[in-house]
């Protein structure tokens, strides 16, 4: 007959788990995996708000950022690469108002990124009243290679009807003379651009690296308003695919 030795007597036997011990368990991980995402996601909304608020590389913003959106939804974020070397040209920051902001919410809840879902953020964003937005150059770009790319996407936003064939010419012809004092400076790597979108109200700002305003311009009427917001979000602009996608980021 099998005879236990003193030693394994001393030795602890597992204890006994109940299936509803065990339910129970399971439970409370499910409820810590969805505490650690929130606290996640609501980290790296801090970290947005703090890098990219009212104050830009240490100066406060030169336009408007009073009454904006907070959460997930609220704003965007890319890095514009042209050529086959991937050369980085630009950052671009979007922050929209609480009404954009909670339309969102409701849009993109407990859904992932598709085609059909980004043409629905876009339509969103198009009709936003209440836009802040912020371009950072990261390498010195020519006058004529500035106002090329601003035309090219804002034919993208003609060739849809967001703006008119005759408001695309319009602003097309006065895009020289609003920026003339690039034609000598070149546009220098940190030199940044501000939109702040009000109603029909378009506040543009030019900011050089060094912190001196070179531009200071308010144009009122609802084209002025839907030629950036176009050239950003019309289907194929160099923007629209990783502005919608930026908003996946750290929920997905």
């Amino acid at each position: 007959m099998y005879q236990s030795s003193p030693m394994s007597l001393l030795e602890p036997k597992p204890p006994h788990v109940s299936t509803t011990t065990m339910k129970r368990l399971a439970t409370i991980r499910i409820g810590l995996a969805g505490f650690c995402r929130f606290v996640r996601i609501t980290a790296l909304s801090l970290l947005w708000l703090f890098s990219t608020g009212p104050t830009v590389s240490g100066q406060p913003s030169p336009v408007d950022t009073t009454n904006l959106g907070s959460g997930v939804h609220a704003r965007m974020h890319m890095l514009l690469e042209k050529t086959i070397f991937k050369v980085d040209v630009l950052t671009l920051d979007i922050w929209l108002g609480p009404l954009e902001t909670a339309r969102l919410d409701s849009l993109l809840a407990g859904r992932e990124f598709s085609r059909n879902l980004a043409d629905s953020v876009a339509t969103v964003a198009l009709d936003s009243r209440n836009v802040w937005a912020r371009i950072e150059f990261q390498r010195g770009v020519s006058l004529d290679q500035f106002l090329g790319g601003i035309r090219e996407n804002l034919r993208r936003a003609e060739k849809v009807g967001i703006v008119t064939h005759e408001e695309f010419e319009a602003i097309v012809a006065s895009l020289p003379r609003w920026y003339a004092f690039l034609a000598d400076r070149r546009i220098h790597s940190g030199d940044q651009m501000f939109y702040r979108i009000r109603g029909d109200t378009l506040h543009t700002v030019f900011r050089s690296a060094e912190g001196d305003n070179l531009l200071d311009q308010v144009d009122v009427g609802p084209e002025r308003r839907l030629s950036v917001l176009g050239g950003y979000f019309a289907p194929n602009s160099d923007f629209r695919e990783k502005l919608v996608k930026s908003l996946f980021r750290g929920i997905t």
